[in-house]
This record gives C-alpha cells, structure tokens and sequence, in this order.
C-alpha cells in the first residue's frame, strides 16, 4: 500500500509539472517583456571553478527600494557597460556604471544553477509532507548525518501515524543513533524503558493500537502454553482433592469399625 502511494504521488508531482509546463508553452508570443530597471548598486564577476566560465552579478535597487540580484553573461555584461575589458582581454568591473540606471532583458538572465534533489531525499520529503517542520533539507540534513533512508522513512512513518511533528522526528532518530530510549519509557505498557528501536516502534504504536495486534501476534504461543500449564495445574490438584477425600473415607470407615 505504501508502494502505491507513494507512485501515486510521484506521478502526481510529473502531472503537475507538466501542466506547468504546458502552460508556460500555451503563454501568447507576442507577450511584451518588461524590462529589469533599477540603479546599480554593486556588480560582482563570478569564474565558475570548473569550467572557468565568468559570469555577473549585479545588485539592483529599483525605484520603490526594492533590491533584486541577477546574473547575466560577460557579454551581457560587456553590452550594458557593466564590465569592461582590460589590455588583456580579461573583464573588469566598470567602476563608472555604479549608481547608474540600468534597464535588464530578463531573457539575458541566468538563472541559478540548484542543485538536483536526491531522489530518495526528495520522494520522502514529498511522501511525508504532512509533518509539520520536516522537508527536504531536513531530511537530507540527517541523512548526511549518517543516518540511513531506512531508518528516516520508519521514524516518518511513525511520526505521521501519531501526528507528531519534526520534534518527535528528530528525537526518535537521536535514540536510534545513540541506542537511548529513555525519553520514551512512558509509552511502555510497564513504564520501562525499550531495549531496542523493534521495541520502541511497538511501543509508540501500541498507544494507537497498531502495537497491539503485533504483540499478541508475538506472544500467542506463550499464552497458550501459559495457560496449558495452568490447565494441567488445575486437574492435578483435582485429582489430589479427589485421592484425598478417597483416603479420608477410608480411614473414616476403618474408625468406625
């Protein structure tokens, strides 16, 4: 079941996204583009480590005070006046465009480069949404941490079933990490503390109910057997009664004779 919904929820998430998509396409070309305005309030170069390709930065202040960054192409750059070449070739920052208005195509913007999502990472976040305070970053936080999508995907899932929030998911992953269960002792049927994560797990559920079922699953044979002993503990203190009040008779006659 678990499987289904989440399929279901990874075909909703590419559903949506090509409706997106489609909307975007279906947008009218003769759409007039306005233009990014404002004065320049810094202009940084940028060199990308890699491949060595050198972008700008520039800071802008339009005329509601309102500050918005963009990155734009050398050449871009170059056209605005923003950056100038040196006796070199290499790009310099054109000191005199600082406090100048500048009008931007935002079709020459670059947009930043985020990394990809993990695609576990990003199922969970998608699957669990529901729990409050936990997301993406947060569960690729912990998982960076050492902690295994296994073990992250039961603690959500035992999170959502009680309705808890990213507290109660944080603290079950600290008592699995440091084999700590005593913040939990109080779930247990007998105020101990759990032994083991399988031990917690039941614990925690068992206050739905959910436990319940386990348990008994896990115990039958010794109730059965439990009570076998005290079935037979039974018929043998009859059978003792019975020899008892025999002998008893017996002697009695004797007297009398």
């Amino acid at each position: 079941m678990s499987r289904m919904k989440l399929l279901l929820g990874i075909v909703l998430t590419i559903f949506i996204s090509m409706a997106q998509v489609g909307g975007v396409l279906a947008a009218p070309a003769t759409q007039e583009v306005t233009p990014i305005s404002g004065t320049v309030q810094s202009i940084t170069l940028e060199s990308d480590p890699t491949t060595g390709v050198v972008t700008v930065i520039v800071n802008l202040m339009d005329l509601n005070q309102v500050s918005q960054t963009v990155r734009v192409s050398q050449e871009t750059a170059i056209e605005l006046g923003l950056v100038l070449l040196d006796g070199d070739g290499n790009p310099v920052i054109n000191e005199l465009a600082l406090g100048e208005t500048v009008d931007i195509d935002p079709t020459t913007v670059i947009p930043d480069q985020q990394e990809p999502q993990h695609p576990v990472g990003g199922a969970l976040a998608t699957f669990f949404s529901d729990i409050e305070g936990v997301d993406y970053d947060t569960i690729m936080s912990v998982h960076e941490d050492g902690v295994g999508f296994g073990v992250i995907a039961q603690a959500l899932w035992v999170t959502s079933e009680l309705g808890g929030d990213s507290q109660l998911f944080q603290d079950l992953l600290y008592a699995k990490q440091h084999n700590d269960y005593s913040a939990f002792s109080d779930f247990t049927e007998d105020g101990t503390t759990p032994k083991s994560w399988g031990q917690l797990r039941k614990a925690l559920l068992s206050k739905k109910g959910l436990g319940i079922v386990v348990s008994n699953h896990d115990n039958n044979g010794n109730h059965t057997n439990e009570n076998g002993n005290n079935k037979n503990k039974d018929k043998n203190k009859d059978k003792n009664n019975s020899g008892n009040g025999n002998s008893n008779n017996g002697n009695g006659n004797g007297h009398n004779k």
